[in-house]
Order: structure tokens, then sequence, then C-alpha cells
């Protein structure tokens, strides 16, 4: 007859197998999901799955870039962080002004991993003290629409 012993070898093998393919496809890449060939941007399906939105932390959210010359640039870096369980996804990055030029992650940030937002202020045309906002769009649980806010002060050039 069969050792019983090799039997219960063999199941456990098996069960261990079994446990491991699950674990794999449990663990696959949250992102495929979203991966299509009707050219519709993997992002614009994440902010439509409301049942699998993520959370971003925002390492913080206002930033005041203090005094500045007229005419000079300044540039200012929003980070956040992932801190849900599937891929995050900015959707779109909304300046309230033309004067703000911005720059943020197309791909999806896994989760635990890190993004930043860039935005360049042209200060020209606009002296004095300064506050203006951008309006990012994830899909995000913890509100889907994140407000930034950025601000100083414009000093005019010298004649």
């Amino acid at each position: 007859g069969e050792d019983p012993a090799e039997t219960k070898a063999s199941s456990i093998r098996k069960s261990l197998t079994f446990i491991y393919l699950i674990f794999f496809a449990a663990c696959k890449d949250k992102v495929s999901v979203y991966e299509n060939t009707l050219g519709i941007r993997p992002g614009s399906l994440a902010g439509l799955d409301t049942a699998n939105y993520t959370t971003i932390q925002w390492d913080d959210t206002l930033h005041n870039f203090g005094s500045i010359i007229e005419g000079d640039s300044v540039l200012i870096k929003f980070k956040f962080k992932n801190t849900g369980k599937t891929a995050l996804f900015i959707l779109e990055v909304l300046p309230s002004c033309g004067c703000t030029l911005t720059d943020f992650p197309r791909n999806a940030i896994l989760p635990g991993d890190r993004g930043i937002i860039t935005a360049t202020f042209t200060t020209q045309g606009h002296p004095g003290s300064v506050t203006k906002n951008i309006m990012v769009k994830t899909n995000t649980s913890n509100n889907i629409f994140h407000k930034l806010e950025f601000s100083g002060e414009v000093l005019k050039k010298k004649q």
C-alpha cells in the first residue's frame, strides 16, 4: 500500500502550491488591471473604479516661497505618498493661473511609493503678496480633489 507519510507530504505540497498560486495572483501588479488596447489611459479607468480607490498622504499642501524679485520664477514641489492598497493615479492637475506650469507623474504610483507634483510660478506681472492654488484630481477615497496652495511676496524689480 501507500506510505501514509508520503501521501501526507504530497498533500501538503499540493496545498502549498495552491496557496502560492493564489498569493501570486493576488499580488499581481494592480496597474495591469487597467491596461487596455482601446486607447483609454489606465488612469481614466482607475478614476471610474471607485470600489478600488486608494488613499494619498501629502507631505505638505501649503508652501510659502518667501520673497522673490518680479521676473524670476520659483519651483515648488508638493510631495505625496500612496498610502492605500491599489495604484494611485494623478488624473488632473489644474493651476488657478496661467502663470503656473505644473508637472506630475503620468504613470501609476504603486502602494507605498512616493511622487512629486511640481509647480513653476512665473512672477512677471504679479507684484505684491501672492497666493495661488492647484487642484489635483486623484483616484483616492480620502477626497478625489486635493487643493495645493503656495504663497509668497513678489518684490518689484528696482528700475
